[in-house]
């Protein structure tokens, strides 16, 4: 489908019904048809379906219905030229093409099914759309057009009415030189002087283009389906109409996209919707099945050469704006509505003015939500932030931003100007927590408000340039139920789980980074019963419990002066003093290893932490080296002995690569034998192969054996049955005896 519109495409509104549009509409198409030496189509956006322009005209049009009931919505590539002999003109150059002839046929219709029909007779005739004060009909031929005649009477009806819709016209940012308002009727009984008008559309950033006076003959020529152009062209009423055509003499036609641009967010304005741009009806179906309908979607914003300068130069603007009002951006603005609607609406203004870099309202929508973002937000990543299901954000450099979306590593479409503002966003990030980060502080880790663990880090540490990293946490923790669904763990596996934290078991969680421990942690601690008073000790806090007795630590690094740091092993210390019920470490990675241990040995049994580890016995080897960095001066036998009687089970996390995370080994701990810790294994995953689409096959399955302490789950009154640890094999040949 051609997108191209060679001719102009001219909408007449106003705020309510009554103010004389209409017969401005008739008349100057006919002024105009005159004036070009070219046909003139009005479109009467009319879903009262009430046949005006049709008995003023003395035609009998076909409807846009009609049209597509017999075409089919298949047949609209072929529906300019075949309208071009269908509809009727007058012997003044001027048709009609209504919408329907039945309100019914209306409620069917949809901006989707009349936008590529409407593309089409653009192309051979300009366009005049009558358009009645309805959202969205009215908004949609707002962006489709060309010119806007706003056509008011001068009572304070019609004003209040046309500063509620102006309000919505910038909300909404259309570019208010689209508009020109003509101050219909402006002498009649009762109606405000001209000079109040004038000051209330100064208000709305408006100037009046023609003031048009009150005629005797215009309520006749109404009532008896006449022109006054043609009746009486010596009126002063059409004398002003030569002001108008100079106006559309100098409106150039635009490329026009022709699709609906009407957001879900922007049909949030509207009550009682008359006109769903997305609804689809089949009323205007072709009989044919084999052809594809006409499909609407979104498409990209293409952006202007200037629009990095533009946004640089209304940047400055706009801060200097903030200043004058002495509105204050905080930290959380970007989630403040009442702020974003004021910027918003400053940006909006200063946009206004722009006549040489004008933009269109799919580019102003997008410009200033770009520059909301830079200034109240994170700029480019703001967008990714509230993307939900972005687990991860790296910014290599300004123009390589990754995600991480189910597992996979996307590149992004979004970029920084530079360096500098990468170095922006990482200082508005790390100065609410009261950090800096510069040459001499080069390297951050922080945490967002929303739990988000950020780290951040710039030259000269990172050559390449400054490198930020945000790893995002799910505001809801995912449950045992959506981890099976997810296929990352098997359902014998999590009753197992389940019991062995009922049973004051302790578990180390293990895995690679990327492989869910902080997912799987808060998992395991919502199984912790609601009596028990939990510490968790984390170097920056992830973690989200759901009980109500919860105490919070959290690490601290050392200031600019390298004083005041408050290590884990601080913490996990300290806690002990606490008295905790269980202890939970969000990532044992250092000494603290050697004090959680003899935390686990000695009443502090149930504690539960994660360690980075790719199987379980690499788990096992790295806290002994960690211990060993606690300055622990024990023989070997000795540490092995206390990991050995302190942990009780592994879970071990791995990451596949079809970016799918599973709980691979469930493994049991059963004591020492001379230098070596033993294990047990309990419940695997079992890896079968990769299908078509790339996704991991396999299966979770028991290995045949139950943990020694199985008796333990009778002893506590915990109902474990002994066929949850057998393999399938197993189970038949029980069933089979």
């Amino acid at each position: 489908m051609d997108n191209s519109s060679a001719n102009r495409i001219i909408t007449f509104t106003g705020p309510k019904e009554g103010v004389g549009k209409t017969s401005l509409c008739i008349n100057l198409a006919l002024a105009w048809a005159h004036y070009q030496k070219r046909k003139v189509l009005i479109v009467p956006m009319d879903h009262l379906c009430r046949y005006e322009h049709d008995k003023i005209l003395g035609l009998n049009p076909p409807t846009m219905a009609e049209v597509l009931r017999s075409l089919g919505r298949e047949s609209l590539s072929a529906a300019g030229m075949l309208l071009k002999g269908k509809i009727p003109f007058n012997q003044y150059d001027v048709g009609v093409f209504p919408l329907a002839r039945k309100r019914t046929e209306i409620a069917k219709m949809s901006s989707d099914i009349i936008s590529p029909l409407l593309s089409k007779i653009s192309q051979s005739f300009d366009i005049f759309i009558d358009v009645d004060p309805y959202f969205p009909m009215q908004f949609f031929s707002f962006d489709v057009s060309d010119l806007i005649f706003w056509v008011t009477n001068s009572n304070v009806n019609s004003l209040n009415a046309t500063a509620n819709v102006f309000r919505d016209i910038n909300e909404m940012h259309f570019p208010l030189t689209k508009f020109e308002v003509i101050a219909n009727l402006y002498d009649m009984p009762g109606a405000l002087s001209p000079k109040e008008v004038e000051k209330f559309f100064k208000q709305l950033g408006k100037d009046i283009l023609a003031f048009m006076p009150w005629e005797d003959e215009l309520p006749a020529c109404a009532n008896q389906n006449k022109i006054l152009i043609v009746e009486n062209p010596e009126t002063q009423w059409v004398k002003i109409l030569r002001i108008l055509l100079g106006r559309l003499n100098e409106v150039q036609p635009t490329e026009k996209e022709w699709s609906s641009q009407l957001s879900s967010s922007d049909m949030s304005h509207g009550a009682d919707l008359l006109w769903r741009p997305l609804e689809r009806s089949n009323e205007f179906s072709a009989p044919s099945a084999s052809a594809s309908p006409v499909q609407t979607s979104a498409k990209r914003v293409d952006v202007p050469p200037f629009w990095e300068d533009l946004k640089m130069k209304i940047h400055k603007d706009v801060v200097s704006a903030l200043e004058t009002e002495r509105i204050k951006i905080a930290d959380n603005s970007a989630g403040n509505q009442e702020i974003r609607k004021k910027v918003d609406s400053i940006i909006n203004g200063l946009l206004q003015k722009e006549s040489q870099m004008t933009l269109t309202r799919e580019q102003r929508s997008k410009f200033i939500s770009e520059l909301l973002d830079e200034i109240l937000g994170l700029g480019p990543l703001e967008e990714l932030m509230r993307d939900v299901t972005v687990t991860e954000i790296m910014v290599n450099a300004a123009d390589k931003v990754y995600i991480e979306k189910s597992g996979k590593l996307i590149l992004t479409k979004h970029k920084f100007r530079d360096d500098e503002q990468i170095i922006q966003v990482m200082k508005r990030i790390v100065a609410p927590l009261g950090r800096r980060i510069d040459e001499s502080v080069p390297l951050v880790d922080a945490r967002l408000k929303d739990g988000s663990r950020v780290n951040a880090i710039i030259p000269p540490l990172a050559v390449s340039g400054p490198t930020l990293t945000i790893r995002r946490f799910s505001a809801k923790p995912l449950t045992d139920e959506d981890l099976i669904k997810k296929g990352s763990i098997g359902r014998n596996a999590v009753e197992f789980i389940k019991a062995c934290v009922k049973l004051r078991k302790d578990i180390i969680i293990s895995g690679g980074t990327g492989t869910g421990k902080t997912t799987f942690l808060n998992m395991c601690s919502s199984y912790i019963p609601e009596d028990e008073r939990i510490i968790t000790v984390e170097d920056t806090a992830e973690l989200k419990l759901q009980q109500d007795h919860w105490v919070r630590l959290e690490s601290r690094p050392p200031n600019i002066e390298g004083k005041g740091e408050v290590t884990i092993r601080d913490l996990v210390k300290n806690c002990l003093r606490m008295r905790p019920d269980r202890i939970v470490v969000g990532e044992v990675r250092g000494a603290e290893a050697l004090d959680m241990l003899q935390a686990m040995n000695t009443g502090h049994e149930g504690s539960l932490a994660t360690i980075h580890a790719n199987t379980p016995r690499d788990a096992l080897t790295r806290m002994e080296a960690m211990c060993l960095m606690a300055g622990a001066d024990l023989p070997i036998w000795a540490l092995r002995e206390m990991i050995a009687s302190a942990v009780h089970m592994i879970v071990q996390l791995t990451r596949f690569s079809d970016g799918s995370r599973k709980i691979t080994s469930i493994t049991e701990i059963t004591g020492r034998d001379e230098n070596q810790i033993l294990i047990h294994e309990i419940f695997k995953y079992v890896q079968t192969g990769i299908d078509e689409n790339g996704k991991v096959q396999g299966y979770f399955t028991a290995t045949g054996e139950p943990p020694k302490f199985y008796q333990d789950f009778k002893t506590h009154g915990i109902q474990i049955p002994i066929d949850l640890f057998w393999t399938e094999e197993q189970k038949k040949q029980r069933m089979g005896q």
